[in-house]
């Protein structure tokens, strides 16, 4: 925590860290991210080109929109940029992402 002082009045407030990172397939719907790292080494060769040609790269925006049937929650539907994808709960497990500036 850190004194915040505003008009005369300073009160405690907590600091939340926008910079902790987490996995796509685990970020909450509607919450903007930066991807961070992709572990590369996970995917195979075509899969991996097909993301890259999605745009999903480092440091590209990321915001997941929706999750697939209710009991399967696969794929995964992300904003990339202006773009939207589809992308399977297994991809979006390799993408670390950090959140981003609201």
């Amino acid at each position: 925590m850190r004194p915040c002082i505003r008009r005369r009045i300073c009160y405690m407030s907590i600091v939340i860290d926008n910079h902790s990172q987490m996995i796509l397939s685990q970020l909450p719907l509607g919450t903007r991210a930066i991807i961070h790292s992709i572990d590369w080494s996970r995917l195979g060769e075509a899969e991996g080109r097909r993301l890259r040609e999605l745009g999903l790269i480092e440091g590209a925006d990321v915001e997941p929109l929706y999750r697939g049937s209710l009991f399967s929650r696969d794929p995964l539907a992300v904003r990339v940029g202006r773009m939207d994808v589809i992308v399977r709960l297994a991809h979006a497990a390799v993408i670390h992402v950090e959140h981003s500036a609201p």
